[in-house]
Formats: C-alpha cells, sequence, structure tokens
C-alpha cells in the first residue's frame, strides 16, 4: 500500500504537470481558435535559458527573471508573426498558416538551441534537496510533493480567473466572438497578449518543473512534453479548461503505473493508445459538447 500511494503521488504530480501545458495549449485554441505549436518550446527555453546564464555567471534570481522575461518576449514575437494577422476580422477560420507558421518556428527554436548547445542533455543547477520526506511509511520525493501543489495552485487560480472575474468574461467574450466582444467595449487585442501571457507562464512552471525533477534539461525537451501536453489537450477537449486537468492528471496516473508495475517500456504506448481509443470512441473529446456545426 505505501509503494502504491507513492505512485499515486507521482502520478498526480506528473499529470499535473501534463495539465499545465495542456492548459497553455487550450488557452491558444479557446481564446484565438489557433494551435500554436511553438508553445511547446516555452517548456524548454526558460530551463535552457537558466542553465546558460548561470554558466555565464549570473546569480540564480537574474538567471531566473532574465530566463522568464526572454520567454515572454518570444511568445509574444511567435504571436506577432505566427496568429495576429490570422486574428483580424474575416481571417479567423484560417486554421491551416498559423499552424504551419508555428510549427516552423519551433522546429527553427529547437534546431537553433541543439545547434549552439549541443544534442546532450545538460545538468539543471536549480533543484531541491533529494532527501526523501517520510510520511509515515510513505516516502515522498519532495520535488512530486511541491510540484503537486503549484499545479493545484495554477489550476485553482486560472479557473477563479476564467470563471470569476472581469477579464475572465473578457476571455469568454473573444472566444464566442471577437468582433462582437470589441463592439461591446472589450478590447480584444488586449485580451489575446495577456492570454498569450498566462499560457507562457504556465508553459514556463511546467518546464522547470520538469527539468528540476529531471534535474536535466536539453534542446528536445520542449517538443517531447508538448507533444504530451497535445494528447493531453485533445483527450480532455481542445476548449475544455476542466477537461485538460482530468485527462492531464489522468495520463500522470496511466503512466506512473504502468512503469512501476508493468515496464517503463510501454509508458508511451499507453498514452497515444488513449488518444487512439478516445479518438474513435468520442472524437470531440471528454469534456467537450459539439454544436449543431459539429465543432467545439
Amino acid at each position: 500500500m505505501a509503494y502504491f500511494i507513492q505512485q499515486l503521488v507521482t502520478g498526480l504530480a506528473v499529470g499535473g504537470t501534463y495539465a499545465l501545458v495542456a492548459l497553455g495549449f487550450v488557452l491558444y485554441f479557446g481564446v484565438l481558435n489557433i494551435l500554436n505549436i511553438a508553445h511547446a518550446q516555452t517548456l524548454m527555453l526558460a530551463p535552457v535559458l537558466i542553465v546558460v546564464l548561470m554558466q555565464a555567471g549570473a546569480a540564480w534570481p537574474v538567471a531566473v527573471g532574465a530566463a522568464i522575461v526572454l520567454t515572454f518576449v518570444y511568445s509574444y514575437a511567435v504571436y506577432i508573426v505566427c496568429m495576429k494577422p490570422f486574428t483580424r476580422p474575416g481571417r479567423e477560420a484560417s486554421y491551416l498558416a498559423p499552424f504551419v507558421a508555428s510549427f516552423g518556428v519551433s522546429m527553427l527554436t529547437e534546431n537553433l538551441a541543439s545547434t549552439w548547445l549541443g544534442s546532450q542533455p545538460l545538468s539543471f543547477p536549480l533543484r531541491l534537496p533529494a532527501d526523501v520526506w517520510h510520511v509515515g511509511t510513505v516516502a515522498v520525493v519532495p520535488i512530486q510533493a511541491i510540484g503537486l501543489v503549484i499545479c493545484c495552485v495554477l489550476m485553482l487560480a486560472l479557473a477563479w480567473v476564467v470563471g470569476r472575474t472581469a477579464f475572465g468574461r473578457a476571455m469568454r467574450a473573444v472566444a464566442e466572438n471577437r468582433a462582437v466582444a470589441e463592439a461591446q467595449g472589450i478590447s480584444a487585442d488586449r485580451t489575446t497578449v495577456i492570454t498569450v501571457v498566462m499560457a507562457t507562464f504556465l508553459g514556463v512552471v511546467a518546464g522547470l518543473l520538469f527539468a528540476a525533477g529531471t534535474t536535466s534539461v536539453s534542446p528536445f525537451v520542449g517538443l517531447e512534453y508538448g507533444l504530451k501536453g497535445m494528447v493531453v489537450m485533445i483527450i480532455g477537449g481542445v476548449t475544455s479548461l476542466a477537461g485538460a486537468v482530468v485527462a492531464g492528471l489522468l495520463v500522470g496516473l496511466l503512466e506512473t503505473g504502468i512503469t512501476a508495475y508493468v515496464s517503463s517500456t510501454y509508458q508511451d504506448t499507453i498514452t497515444f493508445g488513449l488518444l487512439f481509443l478516445i479518438l474513435l470512441v468520442r472524437p470531440q473529446g471528454l469534456f467537450t459538447i459539439l454544436s449543431r456545426e459539429g465543432r467545439p
């Protein structure tokens, strides 16, 4: 039972981090109606920049602050180049162009990082003490417990912002109909930029949790974990915040359970097998209701 509880905590921590990644994709898709593949690289950029800046002699608070700011700048630049031209009135229905553009930027970012830093994983300098916490007979790794708490706080905060604040109402209005929202006095551009900042922050936190948990980072982790985040988004429903959370926790628990009780070889198999099953049985996702037009 103690081992089972340990794996349960691990699965919830991993799943919560997957949920953060998926929530970033959901914000982009829900508000902008665009799938931003380059969002995956925010998971890689902040940890990599922290490593580079600390190797250059920067103190860790300076390195962390500068890395987060530079990642925000990156996301905003991607939005300006790849998404803003396709969110203007009359062009909202264009999916392929921003998808391809953001995918190209994502690949460019990954290749530039690997060319500059090499393809080998880098040791991540920020980590918690390795001492295991013992709660009765249960052993808990500090980064897992702290990561789970951080994920829960961020998910609850996002739910409160979207559901209980004036900005959340503005987000929902822009997502429903950008032109009508602007006619009601809502600044769609301001709402969009803040949404990009929120999505980026979730990606940065998820990337730092992954890096601290594995004690390493490489130029390829963005696409690796970003792909898991997109799978979670599709399973939960591409516009459902609650679906992203539930699907993220489900995937994390399944992966951890398979690794603990069967073999880590089947970890990705169970994740993509679940995606395949959902696409066959309920292609709109677990928590998305299709409209009469057949789209979320």
